[in-house]
């Protein structure tokens, strides 16, 4: 069975210490292939597996998870992944039209207003087959190393490290093999 690979990782704003990097590149790389397939054929709208896929190698390595959590009380945005006992807010992006402005400010503005629960954060994005239209065909990872001048100063205070993790989506390929 194969599984994704991890092109490239990149510091948002701050430090991300290396247990948790290296934790999170690991549950990514974890992830089978096949996820992104059904029936021998890619799936066109989100890959809700990639979420399943990276939690539960997560909470294999003893990490204590809430998925779909709700960090505000006052509106019904959520994060992908939550991991208090780590101080860490995790989003994936695995759909056709990520919204990674949002999903860094999201997590910002959580970390900034509750500082004592959370400190990390961590974008999770497709380096390959997802290009977004509206930045000039570019990967959600390239758009974000593009963007990295402009959000890091708004960022940097509200964090105390925020990690991107770009990997290869399979879909570029046929059906992977098992």
């Amino acid at each position: 069975m194969r599984h994704l690979r991890v092109s490239e990782t990149f510091i948002l704003a701050g430090l991300v210490p290396d247990d948790l990097k290296e934790s999170i590149v690991e549950a990514v790389e974890s992830v089978a292939e096949s996820v992104f397939f059904e029936n021998g054929k890619s799936l066109k709208g989100e890959v809700s597996g990639v979420d399943y896929a990276i939690a539960s190698s997560l909470e294999n390595q003893g990490w204590t998870l809430k998925r779909n959590f709700r960090p505000f009380q006052d509106n019904l945005f959520e994060v992908d992944l939550a991991f208090e006992d780590k101080k860490l807010l995790i989003e994936i992006e695995k759909g056709k039209l990520p919204r990674s402005e949002l999903d860094i400010i999201k997590i910002a503005s959580a970390c900034y207003q509750f500082p004592k629960q959370w400190r990390f954060g961590a974008l999770i994005v497709p380096s390959s087959y997802i290009e977004l239209p509206l930045a000039g065909r570019q990967s959600p990872f390239d758009y974000l190393k593009r963007l990295m001048a402009v959000v890091q100063p708004i960022v940097a205070p509200m964090v105390e490290g925020f990690l991107v993790v770009g990997y290869m989506d399979p879909r570029l390929k046929h059906a992977p093999t098992e």
